[in-house]
């Protein structure tokens, strides 16, 4: 069996509670489990959860068994929309977390109980009467349950909810800063007691009001919400609410599993939540501490803030530092294995890869609004994997796939983690991590996804600016009409060539070609045919350069060639060939008028006061000889 779970915010204590619990099941019984997840939030740029959100769009559901949505994470109704009709379209069955959704059957934890109970307890057990909440985002299901159960709980204690008291955040801990210097700043009472729709932003709130001089609980009472290892392991303690996340999961599997199998499924009522007041309201917590686990537990993490920071400083740092995509590998190789997880793919759009590696100079070239480089292409290459510490690559495979089948790992009970690679809406592919639950146990392995995404962008821009320095170079040396050198690239090369005929003792060899009859084409056709017939000329006589001449268009319809060590023989040969290419244009061109030309040439040996100018003239004045002649002739025919 396999089957699709969609999360955001795997980092949160509450959503990898769930995910384990999934896993706890799905591994037992032998299913393949891939989990799609990002860290799209409330705060973060448009652009920015665009490419974020992306992620939900890559799985095609119709080749999974079965979908678990956990869509209250994700905070873009647009999103969620989105997915939801992809599932029904595909036809799979899905457990919907926490929300109900038409079609889908659903699994949820009571969601208000704890808040009321912990409001009621905050008034009529410790008096306060200024309750204010610190709720999560508008319109999110979960927030909104928390706020009603906050402003209920107020009503059945004869006190009018003031909307001065709620401050929206994002469950992020800055948002509990925020919220103390808004209840600061306002006007009216400070809160004698703050309530929070999660811990990280009660601990946001505490540190706050520690700044500002308030004690917790003696003077203001605080509490969280999910029952955090942060919170819990705290001083004071978090009064919060405990809720059943990973016997959520594994109720959610479970539910999934029985409808694979056509067995009856019959929703049930929602897993209770439990509050457990502690010290941050002044209550004796009645839970004790593992305190050697607690302790073992903080090394722990204190040691792999180290090693991961120490890799952050120095992959930002040799990232940004590349010169190429080869070297942007060999650098992200160095510290993929000092992270060591057990596998790990790099998937990239084929057209971004191909951008990196010189095939395609397109890509990188859109404007930054531009949709080219939004969400997910057919074709997908891995140019590096991890597994079980061997580096490799994989070339072209469908995204459909997600991996190739070459790479998955045989067996049931498999799961796989799937996180965007982008920069802003820019979308550069997906990492994939395979059995690991870093993505879970290690906020600092997100950032270092970041570094990634963050290098892919510098070197794009890197590889554009180089692009563009070069065609400037261009600019300045080649002749934009016929791509042959102009007066610049000309003079800029040709002295190198005089000094080596002057140091061998050969002579030069200079032809100057007039174009014939381009006023009248111009006159007659346009300067459209005009333009045509020069880039002809430029393209015969480039054509015709066999041994390192020089070509330059001197102006309008003039063309120079610069040699050494030429013959008569080898000129004249040399002006022949450019005759027969012209015939032959003329042999299969439909145009209404003829390519031709005016040559004269000269062959001189260089001295050290050789004027360049001066040589180029005499060619000239060898043409107009010929010119003058084909005039001549001409006449006498008619």
């Amino acid at each position: 069996m396999k089957i699709a779970v969609l999360v955001a915010g795997l980092r949160f204590d509450s959503q990898r509670r769930i995910i384990n619990g999934i896993l706890e099941k799905a591994v037992e019984d032998g299913t393949d489990t891939y989990i799609f997840s990002c860290d799209a939030w409330t705060y973060s740029s448009e652009s920015f959860n665009q490419g974020e959100t992306a992620i939900f769009s890559l799985p095609d559901f119709s080749d999974y068994d079965g979908v678990i949505f956990h869509g209250d994470t994700i905070y873009a109704q647009s999103i969620i929309d989105n997915v939801l009709d992809k599932i029904r379209e595909s036809g799979v069955p899905c457990i919907s977390l926490n929300v109900k959704h038409e079609g889908m059957l659903y699994v949820g934890m009571e969601n208000a109980s704890g808040i009321y109970e912990i409001v009621d307890h905050m008034i009529k057990v410790h008096r306060a009467k200024k309750v204010a909440f610190i709720s999560g985002p508008v319109e999110n299901y979960d927030a909104e349950g928390r706020l009603a159960a906050y402003q209920r709980a107020l009503t059945d204690n004869e006190i009018v909810p003031d909307g001065r008291y709620v401050f929206y955040g994002d469950y992020h801990p800055d948002s509990g800063k925020e919220a103390v210097e808004y209840f600061y700043d306002m006007q009216g009472d400070f809160p004698d007691a703050i309530v929070s729709a999660n811990d990280e932003m009660a601990l946001g709130a505490f540190y706050e009001l520690e700044e500002k001089g308030y004690d917790v609980p003696g003077q203001i009472l605080l509490s969280g919400y999910d029952y955090a290892f942060v919170g819990r392991h705290h001083y004071p303690k978090i009064t919060s609410v405990k809720r059943p996340e990973s016997e959520l999961g594994r109720r959610a599997y479970s539910m999934l599993k029985d409808k694979i199998d056509g067995k009856p499924v019959v929703e049930e009522p929602d897993l209770k939540c439990t509050p457990i007041f502690s010290d941050s309201c002044g209550c004796k917590d009645a839970e004790q501490r593992d305190e050697k686990r607690f302790r073992r537990k903080t090394v722990k993490n204190r040691l792999h803030a180290i090693t991961y920071s120490e890799i952050l400083k120095s992959s930002s740092a040799d990232f940004t530092g590349v010169a190429n995509f080869n070297d942007l590998l060999e650098q992200m190789k160095k510290y993929i294995a000092m992270i060591d997880p057990e596998e790990l793919y790099i998937c990239m759009r084929k057209d971004m890869h191909d951008f990196f590696i010189g095939l395609n100079d397109n890509i990188g070239q859109d404007e930054e609004d531009s949709d080219a480089a939004v969400g997910y292409t057919s074709d997908i290459t891995i140019p590096l994997f991890y597994k079980k510490g061997a580096f490799g690559r994989h070339k072209k495979f469908a995204v459909d796939k997600l991996l190739p089948d070459e790479l998955l790992n045989k067996g049931g009970g498999q799961f796989y983690t799937i996180v965007p690679l982008h920069y802003q809406q820019r979308c550069y592919g997906y990492c994939v991590l395979a059995n690991s639950k870093l993505l879970m146990d290690s906020e600092l392995f997100h950032l270092f996804i970041m570094n990634v995404n963050n290098a892919f962008e510098s070197l794009r821009k890197k590889n554009m600016l180089n692009d563009m320095v070069q065609k400037l170079n261009r600019m300045w040396v080649y002749d934009t009409l016929t791509g042959v050198f102009n007066r610049a690239g000309f003079f800029k090369f040709a002295y190198d060539i005089i000094a080596s005929a002057r140091q061998a003792g050969e002579n030069l060899f200079v032809l100057f070609l007039d174009m014939d009859g381009l006023k009248s084409i111009n006159d007659k056709y346009g300067h459209d045919a005009g333009d045509n017939i020069i880039q002809t000329m430029g393209r015969i006589m480039n054509q015709t350069r066999r041994h390192g001449e020089l070509l330059m268009r001197y102006g309008g319809d003039e063309f120079v060639v610069l040699a050494k060590n030429y013959t008569e023989a080898e000129a004249e040969q040399y002006m022949d060939q450019v005759r027969a290419g012209m015939e032959n244009y003329n042999a299969m061109s439909k145009n209404p008028y003829i390519l031709d030309a005016s040559m004269g040439y000269t062959l001189i040996e260089p001295t050290e006061d050789l004027d360049l100018e001066e040589l180029i003239e005499m060619a000239d004045k060898e043409m107009y000889k010929a010119k003058n002649e084909k005039k001549r002739i001409k006449a006498l025919k008619k």
